[in-house]
């Protein structure tokens, strides 16, 4: 719940003291301004202040409330903050890690901790949509997904959660689309250009979208038009 903190000026009527400072948002009383907090402190309260109940994976327990410096990291991509809700993007304290997708059998998230490997996961990998399309489009890594699903209903998209395609995801596949392109980024062509020729050869549409970066590098407009033009 929102808490009120003190008055301030109002930069929209300017009123000396109108303007209400709570702890997600501003609010004038004067002449009804308003302004949601996109400040990390004001995103990781807004987050804590719910009444989750930690999911627990074997051992771990994950948790809402992300610290400051892996709030940051999808900040970078801008993912947002109702799309960390949505997705339900979690963090595991006990081994510094981004919880960027779960399911009963497995997780896979971005270490923030000392040690050498970017990611980490666990289980066998589940075959997740994000958004609804009769067009998939294959990527690498859940933030890609989500920024390409935000295309919907024109593209969906479903992340790898590697650079690698399941024999039995791609029979699943080819059941739920007819269109299925492929978009890695430079160093995962060959793979890239593999995995669509197998998907041709099952009679699904399909094309290899080869970028520099992954997707959840571009902007919006960007992967709108590497999808409608490439």
């Amino acid at each position: 719940m929102s808490a009120f903190i003190r008055h301030l000026p109002c930069k929209s009527c300017g009123s000396k003291d109108n303007l209400g400072e709570y702890t997600d948002h501003f609010w004038c009383f004067g002449c009804g301004f308003y302004e949601e907090k996109i400040d990390l402190k004001s995103i990781r309260e807004r987050l804590a202040d719910t009444n989750y109940k930690p999911v627990y994976m074997e051992s771990l327990a994950f948790t809402k409330h992300i610290p400051k410096e892996a709030m940051r990291w999808l900040l970078k991509y801008r993912i947002t903050l109702k799309e960390i809700e949505d997705h339900n993007i979690l963090w595991c304290q006990e081994n510094e890690t981004l919880i960027l997708i779960h399911t009963n059998e497995y997780w896979q998230g971005k270490h923030f901790g000392n040690y050498g490997l970017k990611y980490l996961s666990k289980g066998k990998k589940p075959l997740t949509i994000y958004g609804k399309s009769d067009t998939i489009i294959l990527v690498e890594d859940v933030l890609s997904a989500i920024k390409v699903a935000r295309l919907s209903p024109e593209y969906c998209a479903m992340p790898l959660l590697g650079s690698s395609l399941s024999v039995p995801h791609e029979e699943r596949l080819r059941n739920l689309s007819k269109t299925i392109h492929i978009w890695l980024d430079k160093d995962k062509a060959k793979q890239g250009i593999k995995m669509s020729r197998n998907l041709k050869q099952k009679g699904i549409k399909s094309r290899t979208i080869i970028t520099d970066l992954d997707p959840k590098e571009y902007n919006e407009g960007e992967i709108k038009n590497w999808l409608k033009n490439r």
